[in-house]
């Protein structure tokens, strides 16, 4: 019997699925092998071996009492009574769940530098692209690509709908399966007709057109172009399925994918954008090197664009 739920739990870790889905099938299997030590405690009291008999049993009571918590917590809404796990986490010192998944957050996202380099954040400003239906498509193509090689993972960062529903009603907006996003592996951007299209992909190989610039911070691309020089800082996959409040409970809805890109920019009588200490990186830089030189630009009296912190889907 143990070997069967050892083999059962090795064989899982090849499956990709939620975390939360995970959880559930731990604990069922959980549940059989705490069934098994029941039998086992039961056939020692039968054959005479009270000792081992009682001291099996007491284990396979405690087993179920963690056993009950878990399918209170992972397959209900409710609270579990007589839940002593805060009491235990503070005696083991273990930090809060919320401690143990948001540093590794951030440290993932400060190691999180796209290929073409690091820019400087203070002249970074979102854009907005604008994709034709072949474009989006790609997009789409894109994202499937991504779940296939084990890039993406569609499970709204791991947390549990629960956690899904107190995110929603605190902050009013859905929770996207792919969470903030993710970055792609290449991307890159090129003048085509006067047109910033991006492209974006796997790989230089796989790279397919994925839209077109439209905006850059609350400016039409075509209006700071004269004045700016403007260069693909990142792109990143959003958007996706997402889960919003119902009358009840959390409803999952279908939606297409979309590319948030962020561009650097420079006027156009300055040097190479300013970075900090932190070195670029030059094995994909992108240029803008295909400006209009035919008309005479000054900078000098020059408004500076408007920032905003991040996409917002």
């Amino acid at each position: 019997m143990l070997s069967f739920l050892d083999m059962v739990n090795h064989y899982l870790g090849y499956i990709n699925v939620s975390v939360k889905l995970k959880n559930r099938i731990y604990t069922v299997l959980g549940l059989l092998g705490d069934f098994y030590l029941f039998y086992i405690a039961v056939r020692y009291l039968q054959n005479g071996h009270p000792f081992w008999g009682l001291l099996i049993l007491g284990v396979a009571i405690v087993l179920l009492y963690f056993a009950f918590l878990n399918i209170v917590y992972y397959f209900t809404k409710k609270k579990a009574p007589f839940d002593i796990s805060p009491k235990i986490e503070k005696l083991l010192g273990t930090k809060p769940k919320e401690a143990e998944t948001e540093q590794p957050r951030r440290h993932s996202l400060g190691r999180n530098i796209p290929a073409n380099g690091y820019f400087d954040q203070k002249k970074i400003l979102p854009g907005k692209l604008r994709a034709t239906p072949v474009q989006q498509q790609n997009i789409q193509n894109l994202a499937t690509q991504l779940q296939q090689n084990r890039l993406l993972q569609l499970d709204y960062s791991g947390l549990g709908d629960r956690e899904i529903m107190e995110q929603v009603q605190k902050d009013g907006k859905p929770v996207y399966a792919t969470g903030p996003g993710i970055l792609i592996p290449y991307f890159e951007m090129q003048n085509e007709d006067g047109r910033l299209v991006v492209y974006a992909g796997l790989n230089q190989a796989d790279k397919q057109a994925v839209g077109t610039v439209s905006t850059v911070g609350l400016q039409n691309v075509n209006d700071v172009r004269d004045q700016f020089k403007l260069y693909l800082a990142n792109a990143t996959l959003v958007g996706g399925p997402f889960k919003v409040v119902g009358r009840t409970t959390l409803i999952e809805q279908d939606n297409d994918f979309a590319v948030a890109v962020q561009l650097a920019y420079k006027h156009q009588d300055e040097g190479a954008p300013a970075a900090t200490s932190q070195p670029m990186g030059t094995t994909r830089r992108q240029r803008y090197d295909q400006q209009a030189t035919s008309t005479a630009t000054s900078a000098t009296d020059d408004e500076p664009m408007t920032r905003r912190s991040r996409y917002h889907h």
